[in-house]
């Protein structure tokens, strides 16, 4: 299913620490020929504690068991003066990760990760040095309900290797672009954030809600 395209909104926020709040959603290219490949794109507006912050874009191509993902952060808080932008870029093999590019810009300094699967091994590089992980490891790539299963996914930002928890908070009608939709509710805890999660009854991805640990809320909502 593809949201229609939408206009990023420009507001302000106050008094929030923003290093807890972008790091509460911090996640998320292969070809085969003569397979054809459609797109799946998911658009965000973006809030913490109610008040509009920014916008988070995602596109998924899918070229049978290949996927791109490229994905884009922009938050924005005027009376602060601060800014948070980040550019991911991954590549797919089935459900195990191949390939990730991210480059973040917070608050005017730019850290950067690099992972690749080599002889065995998902090799990822980050600000905090390089390391090893399984041959097939999953980001925080909410687009596929896949990360609800996982132990630890990869800190797109950090290249860290994050524990993860995650609780089946049953069924709850969810509000999409004004209508109330079924959906199930999960969450996924970590160190520092509580991540809730809601999809369809078919697997779509339909919105999120993180605590930090400071009780910031941020949420997204589909346009």
């Amino acid at each position: 299913m593809r949201p229609p395209p939408f206009r990023p909104v420009v507001t302000s926020l106050r008094d929030v620490p923003l290093h807890y709040i972008f790091i509460a959603t911090v996640l998320v290219s292969g070809s085969l020929s003569a397979i054809p490949a459609f797109a799946r794109e998911w658009h965000f507006d973006v809030s913490v504690d109610g008040l509009p912050i920014g916008t988070h874009d995602i596109i998924v191509q899918d070229k049978g068991d290949a996927r791109s993902v490229q994905s884009d952060m922009r938050y924005g808080v005027a009376l602060l003066g601060a800014s948070y932008k980040q550019h991911a870029e991954e590549s797919w093999q089935a459900d195990c990760l191949t390939r990730i590019d991210t480059r973040t810009e917070e608050k005017g300094r730019v850290t950067t990760v690099a992972g690749r699967l080599e002889a065995g091994a998902f090799v990822i590089t980050g600000p905090r040095g390089q390391e090893q992980l399984a041959p097939c490891v999953m980001s925080f790539a909410y687009w596929n309900p896949r990360v609800l299963r996982q132990t630890h996914l990869v800190n797109a930002q950090t290249g860290a290797w994050t524990p993860v928890t995650v609780h089946d908070l049953g069924k709850e009608p969810l509000e999409v672009r004004g209508t109330s939709r079924p959906a199930s509710h999960y969450r996924i805890d970590t160190e520092r954030n509580r991540i809730e999660l809601w999809y369809s009854p078919e697997g779509e991805w339909l919105g999120l809600r993180s605590t930090t640990r400071d009780g910031h809320v941020l949420s997204y909502r589909l346009r």
